[in-house]
């Protein structure tokens, strides 16, 4: 097992148990001690966990992983209000990269009145699009994640590298003043080049994602363009996206 492998599955872990002795790391992976020392060491750096006498706990300020399901049904008021504000963001005759986050799926339904060319790596994402009469739908090549339905790998890359659209539709699992940071390296990867693709780059993300971290980073503030959110962040924040010329958008204005 590669070293992101096992400290993705650790953190996987740990999320799911809240805390973890080291011992019973070692018989879930089949590793040594000093093995799994190591890995809670390095994800400690990283702010994703804190180390105990014998074990470690789930950091706080780490953003929790949910599964599709999940994900789909979390604050969907919530959801719709961040949608309706990044769709007011895109113009009519526009070519777009959607990722696969539930969010950005939350925005489709609010671009029906406009021509869009359509590009993204979730099934669950095209099948939304593919709605739209308007809408011509491009499906990205790569390995399929059975359970989330989005595709990745090095070929989903290499053909969004083929890409310059207007716009990148870019949810967010976690953000902080470091950057944007998701929980797979797998995934992350493939966001990162949907960011260099685009000329105008719209982060969503309701308030429970900022302040917080994740094992892999996406890429710095200065990369995205909008952050629309549904709660005032804090003060250090705010100035943040400011240096980094971001422009904050909330929906409750």
């Amino acid at each position: 097992m590669l070293i992101e492998e096992r400290l993705s599955k650790i953190k996987k872990i740990i999320q799911e148990n809240k805390s973890i002795s080291i011992e019973s790391l070692v018989l879930k992976l089949n590793v040594s001690k000093d093995t799994v020392r190591r890995d809670l060491i390095r994800l400690e750096q990283m702010n994703v966990i804190k180390r105990t006498h014998g074990g470690a706990i789930i950091n706080n300020r780490d953003a929790l992983i949910f599964d599709y399901s999940q994900r789909s049904e979390i604050q969907n008021p919530v959801k719709e209000k961040i949608a309706i504000k990044a769709a007011e963001l895109i113009k009519d005759n526009s070519s777009i990269i959607f990722d696969s986050s539930t969010t950005v799926e939350a925005v489709i339904p609010y671009l029906n009145d406009k021509n869009i060319l359509a590009i993204t790596n979730s099934l669950n994402n095209a099948n939304r699009l593919a709605k739209n009469s308007k809408c011509d739908v491009k499906v990205l090549p790569g390995n399929l994640h059975k359970e989330q339905l989005f595709l990745y790998g090095s070929e989903t890359i290499q053909k969004i590298e083929k890409y310059h659209v207007d716009y990148v539709l870019l949810g967010v699992f976690a953000i902080s003043e470091k950057g944007l940071f998701i929980h797979t390296e797998e995934e992350g990867l493939v966001k990162r080049q949907m960011v260099l693709q685009g000329a105008t780059v719209i982060a969503v993300a309701d308030h429970t994602k900022i302040n917080t971290t994740g094992f892999f980073k996406v890429c710095d503030l200065s990369w995205i363009n909008y952050l629309v959110t549904d709660e005032q962040p804090d003060e250090d924040f705010v100035q943040s996206l400011k240096d980094n010329n971001v422009e904050l958008i909330l929906t409750n204005t």
